[in-house]
């Protein structure tokens, strides 16, 4: 269970993760605060979140779930998803997020992770002109072609 900005909560139960966040009733007299539940999409894992971070993890056997949280609405916004190769329970990053940390529940030992690429997506794969080509997706593979003019 952990508290989020000192007005959300986010909790595990055992069959999903459950977020609540302190809303004023307005219809009580004295503008009462209560709790109130809001749900994600059906996730069942493990939280891991450190105080003052602006993202909770959410850890299943085979994903790794990335969510932020908005500051003004408390709602937790998808940010991404990894495939959980590791194996593990928890993964932790380090500030500069270069370096990983995972383990499971029950093991003796944990991994460290160090990251290999960054890329981004935004390095081009090539500075040939390929005015006048045809692409071709092939969505089988995950993958494109592109054809050369000549």
């Amino acid at each position: 269970m952990y508290l989020i900005y000192d007005s959300a909560l986010v909790a595990r139960s055992s069959s999903d993760i459950l977020f609540f966040k302190i809303e004023k009733d307005e219809e009580e007299e004295g503008g009462r605060r209560r709790w109130k539940e809001y749900h994600i999409e059906h996730v069942r894992g493990f939280i891991y979140y450190i105080k003052g971070n602006v993202r909770i993890q959410i850890t299943t056997d085979d994903k790794i779930y990335f969510y932020l949280i908005d500051k003004e609405t408390l709602m937790p916004k998808f940010e991404n998803v990894m495939s959980n190769y590791m194996n593990c329970n928890q993964m932790m990053f380090g500030s500069k997020v270069r370096y990983c940390v995972t383990y499971k529940t029950n093991q003796k030992a944990f991994d460290i992770y160090r990251r290999k690429y960054y890329h981004d997506f935004k390095v081009p794969i090539t500075d040939e002109n390929l005015e006048g080509s045809i692409g071709l997706e092939l969505p089988k593979h995950n993958t494109y072609l592109v054809s050369k003019v000549d």
